[in-house]
């Protein structure tokens, strides 16, 4: 048994025979001597380590560090392997276990920093041990606690270090296998199990300080692990944060074809011309990669988002032939900042000249998001917008009732926009069978008599005509509103207008808008035969207008005669008043005397002479006594 000198057994027994007649220490090691063995045991684990066959022993003693065993006719002295030999021999027949309680038993023999040194070298070795015999998470764990330079660990992968490092492998080596292939005897399955294993460990180590100082070499192993396994993180890995070596990786990701991969490595590298061109040529079929199915419109995006104009105007023509809605996103979907510092618009629509559902597009964005407010984008959008209508409707004679989607985009512009040519799109639409353009562009010329006329006698649009009175009013004064009811009115009610359904709609008109409409001036208009129940809602609504307009003036009539009634109170109060006006008061402006009885008084009581007080509201930054009474 062991036990410290308080009598505390902290150590497990060790088992001897039952005839032991001498027994020593030799750190770690307890030496025992019977009848036919010397036997040692280790103090850190208890295990049997060794036995040696000696009769005829009679002593067995530990001389000042030496171990003596002594027969009737001979003394012998036990020496000790040292102890670095006796780990080495145990991890070379892979007792792994032994030689790491061993090596950590050491410490107490060995200098710390030289301790320190060789215990991380037994964690390597071993750890090198744990992996070949694919114990991965051992082996993990070995590694990190004997802080292994990774590129160790990656030289046994052939050509995945690129060509540029400066590694060499330790020496005395760590290990005994030349390559991968000589550790997994070329058995493709075991191999591919160690790839995953150091893509794994590289993934994790490779954000860690243990990859201070050849970040370029981890990084650029996992790209080429990663390109050999065609496995999702290679994307991950180029467009975030990394240290790939240009030439070692471009050349691996070109020999296993991974071309949108190898376009991401020359952005990442700034060189978007190369990584844009190897893109087009994917997107072209030139060369074969499907990691993207959307490539066109990454590469769109791509260039929507760079601020190269040289390299945005090298592939637009590219872009807009591969489809023109998308490829007109290079210049509608950029930054506002960076658009309106970079790209000429006016440029832009010289290049779109060739493209025109994308200078439509182009021109959207200019007048619709960007709201620029110049006739000639907005001319030249509504030019395209009536072409493609007209394109849409070859036949003057056509009527045809649905409305196009071009030609809803062209009213809403026509109604919306201030600043287009209005006369000249007036003659590009006569004789176009086009009457609800003409109407809108009738009252863009404040011809509402002829606007409305086409609304109710060519198109039979009653609810247009109305929709027209308030799109034209809004934002105007009542009486500007009241005339264009009127206008229409008299449009409903005229002797030409016999049609019964105007008849029904001037009655409409009337109850339905009743505050628009002056009643003193529509009743003479009205026939006779109509009777008053059939204006009922109109009628009460024209009285219940004249009331509230009457008791409204009278109101405002007493809030002004109150208000004069206050004012007039005020000024007899102020004259009933009085003060003295002597040689001794002094300007409060000037500070100079009065010398006769003219001057003006504030409501303050601060009085000033006629003259300064005129020139203080002729100089604002004069003194200001008080407002003047």
């Amino acid at each position: 048994m062991f036990a410290t000198v308080a009598g505390i057994s902290q150590r497990a027994p060790v088992h001897w025979s039952e005839n032991v007649t001498g027994a020593a220490v030799c750190f770690p090691y307890v030496i025992a001597l019977d009848d036919e063995f010397i036997t040692v045991h280790s103090m850190l684990d208890q295990q049997l380590k060794q036995t040696l066959p000696f009769k005829e022993g009679h002593i067995l003693q530990d001389f000042e560090g030496r171990v003596i065993v002594a027969t009737s006719k001979a003394v012998y002295i036990l020496v000790p392997l040292p102890l670095e030999k006796q780990i080495q021999d145990l991890l070379a027949s892979h007792r792994v276990e032994e030689a790491l309680v061993l090596a950590k038993g050491a410490r107490r023999n060995i200098p710390k920093e030289k301790f320190q040194v060789m215990y991380r070298r037994v964690l390597q070795q071993a750890g090198f041990i744990q992996f070949a015999q694919l114990q991965f998470l051992e082996a993990k764990e070995l590694f990190r606690s004997g802080q292994l330079d990774v590129r160790e660990l990656i030289s046994l992968y052939p050509f995945l270090l690129p060509t540029s490092s400066s590694f060499t492998r330790s020496h005395p080596p760590l290990h005994e296998y030349a390559d991968l292939n000589q550790l997994t005897q070329g058995d493709q399955e075991k191999m591919a199990k160690c790839k995953r294993f150091l893509m794994s460990y590289l993934n994790e180590v490779r954000s860690t300080e243990v990859a201070n100082g050849y970040k370029e070499d981890i990084d650029t192993a996992l790209l080429k692990l990663y390109a050999e396994a065609d496995h999702d993180s290679l994307l991950d890995l180029l467009v975030t944060e990394n240290s790939c070596l240009l030439t070692d990786s471009a050349a691996w990701l070109e020999k296993h074809k991974k071309y949108f991969a190898l376009g991401l490595l020359y952005h990442y590298n700034n060189q978007d011309a190369a990584a844009v061109q190897l893109w087009v040529n994917i997107v072209n079929g030139d060369i074969h990669d499907s990691t993207r199915s959307d490539l066109y419109e990454y590469v769109i995006d791509f260039l929507t988002y760079s601020s190269d104009q040289e390299l945005v105007w090298k592939y637009a023509d590219w872009a807009l032939q591969k489809s023109e809605e998308v490829g007109v996103q290079v210049f509608t979907k950029r930054h506002l900042e960076e658009e309106q510092n970079s790209f000429n618009p006016d440029d832009i629509l010289t290049c779109l000249k060739k493209y025109p559902d994308a200078l439509v597009k182009y021109l959207e964005h200019l007048v619709m998001d960007r709201k620029l407010q110049r006739e000639e984008y907005h001319t030249h959008l509504a030019v395209l917008y009536l072409d493609k209508v007209l394109q849409q409707r070859p036949s003057a004679d056509s009527m045809g009732t649905e409305v196009t989607e071009a030609q809803a985009k062209l009213r809403h512009l026509l109604q919306k926009s201030d600043v287009y040519r209005v006369r000249f799109l007036m003659e590009k639409v006569q004789g176009a069978s086009l009457p609800m353009e003409r109407a809108i562009l009738h009252g863009k010329l404040e011809e509402h008599e002829k606007a409305l006329r086409i609304l109710v006698h060519e198109l039979r649009d009653i609810p247009a005509a109305e929709d027209y009175c308030l799109w034209r009013s809004e934002g105007r004064d009542p009486a500007y509103r009241q005339q264009l009811f009127h206008t229409l009115l008299t449009l409903y009610l005229s002797p030409s207008s016999s049609a019964p359904e105007l008849a029904v709609a001037a009655v409409d008109l009337l109850n339905h808008h009743a505050a628009e409409f002056d009643a003193a001036q529509v009743l003479p208009l009205l026939p006779g035969s109509w009777s008053v129940q059939l204006l009922c809602p109109f009628l009460t609504g024209a009285m219940r207008d004249s009331v509230h307009t009457r008791r409204t003036a009278q109101v405002a009539l007493g809030l002004a005669k109150s208000e004069n009634l206050i004012y007039k109170y005020d000024k007899m109060r102020l004259k009933g008043s009085s003060f003295r006006l002597s040689d001794k008061n002094l300007c409060q402006t000037c500070q100079n005397p009065f010398c006769e009885p003219v001057f003006v008084r504030y409501p303050n009581g601060g009085l000033v002479h006629t003259h300064c007080a005129a020139s203080r509201h002729m100089d604002p930054s004069s003194p200001r006594p008080g407002a003047r009474t």
